[in-house]
Formats: structure tokens, sequence, C-alpha cells
């Protein structure tokens, strides 16, 4: 059995495996499966030296992304040597509290003196909405003050796209204690 790195947007997420399949071994059957980013809809494929081979939407399978599906011989080695599998998204989850999109001035998000004062200097962030609650992320960053500091017992810390941000929600523009799930 051979065992290939499954990449995903640049990081190595999981792995390909192909295993010689069926009688006398004329088919290959490839697998890809890796831990679910949580935001769309992803695609499989194998990539070799010649080319690259679709395998198929990834869907969810004992607590991860996965895909099967079996090739004849001649298909696989069409490919020269493979090199690894990659995983492309091909529909992004709409804002519906699944996805988190990013704004650049947070600060346009309120009529609050109080909010936009605090926010304007903040240039990047992201927001989702979860029924009427809006669910603002401001990145965490070294040497720079805590973000929105006079709510900090509100805020809720966890990573958004790779950052580390404190999380806060708002309710009509109210700052609401949330709790996730």
């Amino acid at each position: 059995m051979e065992r290939l790195p499954l990449y995903c947007q640049g990081e190595r997420r999981g792995e390909v495996a192909l295993a010689l399949w069926g009688p006398n071994g004329a088919r290959t059957e490839i697998r890809a499966s890796m831990d679910d980013p949580g935001d769309g809809l992803y695609r499989a494929f194998l990539l070799g030296e010649g080319g690259e081979l679709p395998l198929g939407v990834l869907a969810p399978e004992d607590g991860r992304l996965a895909v099967c599906r079996r090739v004849y011989n001649r298909d696989a080695a069409a490919l020269g040597r493979l090199l690894r599998g990659e995983a492309r998204r091909s529909f992004r989850f709409e804002e519906t509290g699944l996805c988190w999109r990013e704004t650049g001035c947070p600060a346009q998000l309120f009529h609050s003196r109080f909010l936009i004062d605090r926010l304007r200097p903040i240039g990047r962030a992201w927001r989702r909405r979860e029924g009427s609650v809006l669910l603002l992320a401001l990145p965490l960053e070294e040497g720079r003050p805590f973000p929105l500091e006079a709510l900090f017992c509100l805020g809720r810390i966890q990573r958004v796209e790779g950052s580390r941000c404190v999380i806060y929600a708002f309710r009509e523009e109210e700052p609401v204690l949330w709790r996730e799930g």
C-alpha cells in the first residue's frame, strides 16, 4: 500500500492511500481522507508529474472527510510519478453560522459611538451571524492592546481563520455573553 500526503489550503491535513484491487490487481483503489475544515465542500485530486486525477467529493465518514475511488491501473499510471493528494474547496458555506467573513473595517458594522471609536484602529476582523447575534472576531496580536478591553470579560479566545482572536457577541449592538453551540 502506498501512502501520500493530502494537502488542503497549503497545509498537510490528511493522506491518500493507494492499493491494488480486484481480480489480478487490475485496478487501484484510491482512498483520500482528511480532517474537516468545516468551511465548505471539498473535492480531492491525486497529483502526479504527468497531471491530476479527480477523485470526487470528500464526504463525512467516521468524523473525517473521505472519498474512495477505484480506477484502472493504466489511468493511475498515466499520472507518472505520484506526488501528493490535494483537497480543493469547490463551495464555501454562506453566512449561516458556519463561515467567518473577513471585514477590513469592523467599525462600519456599528452605529454606537463607543464601538466605532474603539474598533476604528482595528484593521482586520471577521464576522458571522448566529440568528440575531453578530459575532465579531478581533485578532489578538502580540505587543498590541487587547481589543475592546472594556468588554474583555465578555470575550472568548479561539482561533478564527488561522488567527488567534477574541470573539465578542452583539445583539442589536449590545454586547452579550455568547456560548458556542
